[in-house]
């Protein structure tokens, strides 16, 4: 019956992502964070457990689940662009981790954009700690947004994506950046970072990103680099750069 094969999908899923959430945990330790920076972003969170969850976002976009330190650091080093002349981006912010390791590199401005004001919230509370404990983060905005809708920055130049929602909401964030880059013309890079969201179905080393399909069928974006990860080849960054865009 339909309603079998659905809840043994379900059961499926529940129990892949336990397990993704032990291995996750299990890096995290080799890596602290949140205790040396006094910040909450390790716990993943199911869009549903959101107190603002809405079904249109919550049907497209995926459940948080913070990056592996090591994963951010490393993708990030390997994207050539001159942080002093480019805003970052982070489409998808969760609670913010990639931000505050953006913020270890001198990005003009660094920006995080997330649909859920809860998870909003959080990453400015983030923020907060860290420029309490550390200081220099005053460049960083979290805006409350659908990422459909978000008003993409002039200057924006590295978009990092750790899937954050589906194929079809990937392909309009990609119009937006295209529109954007087709109004002030310059060199934009794309980071992907994942191999599919994890739900259980086919292996690690079977997926390439999810949000990243857009731009692997269109013309204008040139994959130029696939930055393996030091953690798990789950995290694996895929690097992709407008074609059009001037020298």
């Amino acid at each position: 019956m339909p309603d079998d094969d659905q809840k043994a999908r379900l059961l499926r899923t529940i129990e892949y992502r336990q397990k993704f959430d032990e291995r996750l945990g299990q890096i995290d330790q080799q890596t602290p964070f949140d205790s040396v920076h006094g910040v909450d972003t390790t716990e993943s969170v199911e869009l549903w457990e959101l107190p603002d969850a809405e079904q249109t976002w919550v049907g497209r976009n995926a459940r948080y689940s913070p990056t592996p330190v090591l994963t951010v650091r490393n993708a990030l080093s390997k994207c050539d662009v001159k942080h002093e002349e480019v805003t970052f981006v982070d489409v998808g912010c969760g609670k913010g981790r990639v931000l505050l390791l953006a913020g270890e590199l001198p990005f003009r401005r660094i920006v995080g954009v997330e649909a859920s004001e809860a998870l909003c919230a959080i990453a400015r509370s983030n923020v907060e700690k860290a420029s309490e404990a550390s200081g220099g983060h005053d460049r960083i905005d979290v805006v409350h947004a659908d990422a459909t809708k978000f008003d993409v920055p002039a200057d924006a130049g590295l978009f990092y994506f750790y899937e954050p929602f589906s194929v079809e909401v990937s392909a309009t964030v990609l119009d937006r950046i295209e529109d954007s880059i087709r109004q002030h013309p310059r060199r934009v890079v794309l980071c992907f970072t994942g191999r599919g969201q994890p739900d259980g179905e086919g292996t690690d080393l079977e997926k390439t990103p999810v949000a990243a399909a857009p731009a692997e069928m269109r013309d204008q974006w040139n994959l130029v680099k696939v930055v393996l990860s030091p953690d798990a080849e789950f995290y694996d960054s895929f690097l992709y750069e407008y074609a059009s865009s001037p020298a």
